[in-house]
């Protein structure tokens, strides 16, 4: 029974699905010529649902295999619903040894497309580009996972649950009340900080000031702050918001700070080819360092830039402002 090599599970479409942009996919030509033979090759057994003909509830088996089988694969093309939902329960119940690929072109959706994933070419009639250059770059991925496995690498965890929720599984019933409070306080504020924009800046700074220590404060009620500073021109209050103690390690990581690093302070003077109403965003260095931000929010915002994956979202505050951010 030990020589048996170890089962590698395949989350993917069968047969051929059409893409976003309308090219058809052949997943079974994908699978019998890339994935199946690079799970071979690393020594691991391929199992894909389909393979197996057993009728009755597939639910079940499903999941024994989504929770047992030390290895998976999963190709992430076209975001298929069910492919989703399976790697959902897998990175629920496996930390790592769970390997993402997808195909080229399309885009991945925003939730994974922070994790690590493999890409692969397609031609024109929807199968394997390259599928010799794609089955080995699969195969040293899943060597590498099976050198992890075996050296217990706690390091290597691919599913974001284990590396980003503390503790996780072991989840204590005090942490989940802990979290409620937290949200019931958040619900709060949101609605405080609201009714204090509608009545302008001088309410919006008795606001923050009620807050109190700013390091204890929930990062989406300090976004929705920075946000009602900005939807009623309180330029000063954005950037010292920005520049606080928490904002270095908080606020940077929703809120690219080159959003006001231009802004200039002053009113525009009568010359002035700005309409009354618009931001001067001038880049003299006179300009810059009296805001204080020309070198610091320019480090941190490249900085985040440089972390995220380039994915263009937007998010809309409690004060009905919309930020366009780059993550």
């Amino acid at each position: 029974m030990s020589s048996m090599p170890p089962l590698c599970f395949v989350l993917m479409p069968f047969g051929k699905k059409t893409d976003s942009a309308g090219l058809t996919i052949d997943f079974d030509a994908v699978y019998n010529e890339v994935i199946k033979p690079a799970i071979a090759d690393a020594g691991l057994d391929p199992l894909r649902a389909d393979e197996e003909m057993t009728g009755g509830i597939i639910h079940k088996p499903m999941f024994e295999r989504l929770i047992l089988c030390p290895f998976a694969v999963a190709d992430l093309t076209t975001a298929n619903a069910n492919v989703f939902y399976e790697l959902g329960v897998r990175h629920a119940v496996r930390p790592a040894t769970t390997v993402l690929l997808f195909g080229e072109g399309g885009r991945l959706p925003f939730d994974v497309a922070p994790l690590r994933a493999l890409g692969y070419g397609l031609t024109g009639d929807g199968r394997p580009a390259d599928a010799q250059k794609a089955r080995e770059t699969l195969r040293a991925r899943l060597a590498e996972a099976r050198r992890d496995a075996a050296q217990n690498e706690t390091s290597s965890a691919d599913s974001p649950i284990f590396q980003l929720v503390e503790s996780f599984p072991d989840i204590q019933h005090i942490k989940t009340d802990v979290f409620r409070d937290r949200v019931n306080y958040a619900r709060d504020q949101r609605a405080k900080l609201e009714t204090a924009r509608r009545a302008g800046l001088g309410e919006l700074q008795k606001f923050e000031s009620a807050l109190g220590d700013l390091d204890a404060v929930e990062a989406g009620v300090l976004i929705d702050l920075f946000l009602s500073y900005r939807a009623v021109k309180g330029w000063p209050q954005m950037i010292d918001l920005g520049e606080g103690s928490c904002a270095q390690t908080r606020l940077p990581l929703l809120v690219p700070m080159t959003s006001i690093k231009q802004v200039e302070l002053r009113p525009p003077a009568k010359d002035d080819r700005h309409s009354p109403g618009q931001i001067s965003a001038r880049t003299s260095s006179q300009d810059c360092s009296s805001s204080g931000l020309r070198s610091r929010s320019s480090r941190r915002s490249s900085r985040i830039l440089r972390c995220h994956s380039g994915i263009e979202t937007k998010r809309t505050s409690s004060s009905g402002s919309t930020l366009s951010q780059r993550t």
